[in-house]
């Protein structure tokens, strides 16, 4: 396979992310429960997550070079996700301990088909500024790529990105909990990866399948962003990048838990890129992970190993 080409260095370029952390519970039951309704779980996990956080330990996981910029609590929670960046390789310099705040938290719950529902305190991730972003000023600007979500305050999200776009570094905005964004801020965005709910929201299209897909993605690319990555999960990702529109379907597995796909698929992403793959092995390095994270239940511990990604093929569809 040609991706092993890049796959095999070790420790490429930077990839930055800036966003979120946040300790969580998982529930896992038979069904998921309906409003005013109680469901017994049959299991019960605490794990780490925050879509920032599982984004930068999944690229450092598949072979990136990761700083990770972040605000967290001065509690348990805290303390635990550095000890988690310490054992898997990240910088922490720009991991901000906040005394005002507590670490974010949230809740997901999880039935036996692999759908969840996800709550979420936002704490310290909230008090993330902009005077954060500036003093990390050295590591965005010698990065390859720079990952942004939106689990952070809007404006300091916005400045980042055009802060960084400013320096000449490719920006990633993996667009959730989905929002509006400024008409001016899509040129600033290299790579935008949003689910079909998140692509509805941002384009007002209803994306139901590959063909709305594809026309969420050319209304992307006409605001000025360079590729549109809308992910589709079971079904893959269509890619619009330019003129040109592709489908790539992923490897087909059964799903357990959902949860924290669309960050392994964003991690993986930039792994592959700071590596040195092309945009389409990129995609096609990311819908692996991606679709081998969900046999899994939670996220950190989902992430597939390197081997793993690469024991299959993605099929490239019209």
């Amino acid at each position: 396979m040609s991706s092993r080409r890049w796959l095999l260095r070790s420790r490429p370029n930077y990839v930055t992310v800036v966003g979120s952390y946040s300790a969580a519970v998982l529930l896992k039951g038979e069904r998921l429960p309906t409003p005013g309704e109680t469901v017994i779980a049959e299991y019960f996990s605490e794990i780490p997550g925050g879509k920032g956080s599982n984004q930068a330990v999944t690229a450092s996981s598949l072979g990136a070079n990761v700083q990770f910029v972040a605000r967290i609590g001065c509690d348990r929670y805290g303390d635990q996700a550095l000890k988690m960046y310490n054992e898997k390789g990240i910088g922490t310099e720009y991991v901000f301990r906040d005394s005002k705040a507590h670490t974010g938290f949230g809740a997901v719950i999880v039935d036996n088909c692999g759908r969840n529902l996800i709550s979420v305190a936002p704490g310290a991730n909230y008090d993330l500024s902009v005077d954060d972003i500036d003093s990390a000023e050295v590591v965005l600007r010698n990065s390859l790529l720079v990952g942004f979500q939106l689990e952070n305050r809007m404006e300091v999200v916005d400045y980042g990105i055009r802060k960084v776009h400013a320096m000449g570094v490719k920006t990633l905005l993996d667009p959730a909990p989905a929002t509006r964004l400024a008409d001016d801020l899509y040129p600033c965005i290299d790579f935008i990866k949003p689910n079909e709910y998140e692509a509805r929201v941002l384009t007002g299209i209803h994306v139901a399948g590959v063909r709305e897909a594809k026309q969420a993605g050319r209304w992307l690319i006409d605001r000025g962003v360079k590729a549109a990555l809308v992910t589709l999960g079971e079904i893959g990702v269509v890619c619009v990048s330019g003129t040109h529109a592709a489908h790539y379907a992923p490897p087909q597995v059964a799903a357990i838990d959902t949860t924290g796909a669309g960050d392994i698929f964003s991690g993986a992403f930039m792994a592959a890129f700071s590596g040195g793959g092309t945009l389409e092995e990129s995609i096609q390095f990311a819908n692996r992970a991606a679709a081998f994270s969900v046999t899994r239940l939670g996220v950190i511990e989902a992430i597939p190993r390197l081997e793993e990604v690469m024991t299959s093929e993605v099929r490239k569809a019209a």
